[in-house]
């Protein structure tokens, strides 16, 4: 096994390992980052008794620790082999944001088209907001998405109908870049935005390619789109469903959120979420939330 084949088996370890999710997974990451080891020098514990090794390796309790060693010890080639796979480490896995993510990156993510644009190490916006949204907010997303591109920003969303279709095309129709997110897998399309080509964008999952949309995986999304993102922009949330979770998500992870200022009636999630802590941006300004996060916020693992 070469050696990227090696550490690609055992980061495909840690994702397959039951309970152990990103928060997990960066902890990992973070703590090998620090004592300068590498995630294949899990490989050496696979005989014998060496649990309290791997303890202090990774800062897993025991009941992870075998639960890891048991999937160390697998065949995992027919995983690994998909070049739709992306693993820490790889070219186009976003490297730069491992270690810092908020929230956590998923391990393993499958992606296909402009994938490069997952480790560019440029800064990237998020836009969320209800499928249903009026044209109005969906010209605010699209100018936004715009905006954004005009000034260097990737676009980050979900592919779904209303703001998150307007925002993705905004950006491409300025010249920009855009990332979208799945609630599926690659297999599954169920995309509402569909560019021209996927020479032109990146669609990305972190759900196996052969999983279907379901409403779960659709918030369980959130937590990706954040974690893509140096930003995030609700344009239209109410009190429930994707976009208010996604605001108390970043809410929760201090995560920077800007929330379009509207009447209560237009979209009733959106004053709460600013009275929570979000800051507030006009229809027809976007410079504040524009403005550049420092790139020593970005550091990288490889």
């Amino acid at each position: 096994m070469s050696a990227m084949d090696q550490r690609r088996h055992c980061w495909w370890s840690v994702f397959d390992t039951s309970g152990l999710g990103p928060a997990k997974a960066q902890q990992i990451a973070q703590r090998l980052a620090t004592t300068g080891r590498d995630i294949t020098d899990l490989c050496d514990f696979l005989t014998g008794e060496h649990d309290n090794e791997v303890e202090g390796l990774t800062g897993l309790p025991s009941r992870l620790v075998a639960g890891l060693l048991q999937s160390l010890r697998e065949d995992n080639s027919r995983r690994t082999s998909d070049e739709r796979l992306l693993l820490p480490g790889d070219e186009r896995y976003p490297n730069t944001r491992m270690l810092d993510a908020t929230p956590p990156l998923p391990v393993a993510l499958w992606a296909v088209g402009r994938t490069s644009l997952l480790d560019d190490d440029r800064t990237s916006i998020a836009v969320a907001g209800a499928r249903s949204a009026s044209e109005e907010l969906l010209e605010v997303a699209y100018h936004l998405g715009g905006e954004a591109a005009r000034a260097g920003w990737k676009v980050v969303s979900g592919l779904a109908a209303g703001v998150d279709s307007a925002s993705h095309q905004g950006a491409l129709d300025a010249g920009g870049d855009t990332i979208g997110v799945m609630a599926s897998g690659l297999d599954n399309g169920g995309r509402h935005w569909r560019p021209d080509s996927l020479d032109e964008v990146c669609m990305v999952s972190e759900f196996p390619p052969e999983a279907p949309w379901s409403g779960p995986r659709a918030m369980q999304r959130n937590a990706t789109i954040a974690a893509l993102s140096d930003k995030v922009v609700v344009i239209a949330a109410g009190e429930s469903g994707g976009s208010w979770e996604m605001g108390q998500l970043c809410l929760k992870k201090e995560k920077p959120l800007f929330v379009l200022e509207l009447t209560p009636d237009v979209a009733s999630g959106n004053r709460r979420l600013i009275r929570a802590g979000a800051q507030p941006f006009a229809p027809d300004d976007f410079a504040n939330v524009l403005r550049h996060v420092p790139p020593e916020t970005q550091t990288t693992l490889f």
